[in-house]
């Protein structure tokens, strides 16, 4: 019986592993929590002709920006003017309340506006 108890035990350790691996991928952890040296000149993959790099902005990983990109916004200049009804639909949108205003998403956008980015 303890061998069956073991194999139990195992099995919904495997289980569980996957299904935190598959929720951090969702959420996009580990991407765009680096700082960029502003070289990325590269148009991200499936941005639209004229798009910003969104993924240059800390917090923004690949994931994010499509989604972002899924809801309209693919520019800098929009990010940066988003506003407060802007900010509430995304956050309920993207389900992370509060992320674009503690990972300072507007500021990040205008500065790169600012240097020209």
């Amino acid at each position: 019986m303890s061998i069956v108890w073991m194999l139990i035990y195992v099995a919904v350790a495997v289980w569980l592993i996957w299904w935190v691996l598959r929720e951090a991928k969702k959420l996009d952890v580990g991407h765009g929590d680096h700082a960029h040296d502003g070289s990325h000149t590269e148009q991200e993959a499936g941005s639209p002709p004229g798009a910003d790099d969104l993924t240059r902005i800390k917090g923004i990983g690949a994931v994010i920006a499509a989604r972002l990109r899924k809801l309209g916004i693919t520019s800098y200049e929009q990010v940066a003017g988003l506003g407060d009804t802007d900010i509430e639909k995304i956050n309920a949108e993207l389900n992370f309340k509060g992320r674009i205003e503690r990972e300072q998403w507007i500021q990040q956008a205008q500065e790169f506006l600012s240097k020209g980015h």
